[in-house]
């Protein structure tokens, strides 16, 4: 970076300060709020309240401008009903609905229950905690003590 600052410029607590150096810790220091600079440069344009109904139209032109150009493809297709117009975009949107309707019961079949791991709070059950525990008198490595 060059740095066109006099060499005796101070900042208001008397220390040097280089308009480079200073600019450079701006974009890597967060803010108050919480938010970091870099986060601000490729984010920022999310936080106007236009960005979603833009979004929103701009996918729904996307999608009747394509399914209008599908309707000058000439298809050759193995399955009849795969010709039909506007099939691809139905099938997709019908296999990713499935996929997130499955998550449910996959996630109820997968689950485990919360305590499934014992108390967080305290020992397991099974464990009487006034008994001390025996020392461990079984070699580290098992070829330990061994005479060769």
């Amino acid at each position: 970076m060059s740095d066109n600052t006099p060499n005796d410029t101070r900042d208001a607590s008397g220390r040097f300060v280089k308009q480079a150096a200073e600019t450079a810790h701006r974009l890597h220091t967060p803010s108050e709020d919480g938010v970091h600079p870099i986060s601000k440069i490729l984010f920022g344009w999310t936080e106007a309240k236009i960005t979603g109904t833009a979004i929103f139209w701009g996918v729904g032109i996307l999608s009747a401008f394509l399914i209008v150009v599908d309707l000058a493809v000439d298809r050759h297709e193995y399955v009849h009903m795969a010709e039909a117009t506007g099939f691809y975009a139905l099938w997709g949107f019908a296999a990713f609905a499935f996929v997130v309707l499955m998550g449910w019961p996959l996630g109820r079949l997968l689950r485990r229950s919360e305590d499934y791991y014992g108390d967080p709070g305290g020992p397991p059950a099974d464990i009487d905690p006034d008994v001390p525990a025996a020392p461990d008198t079984s070699p580290t490595y098992p070829d330990e003590g061994d005479e060769l």
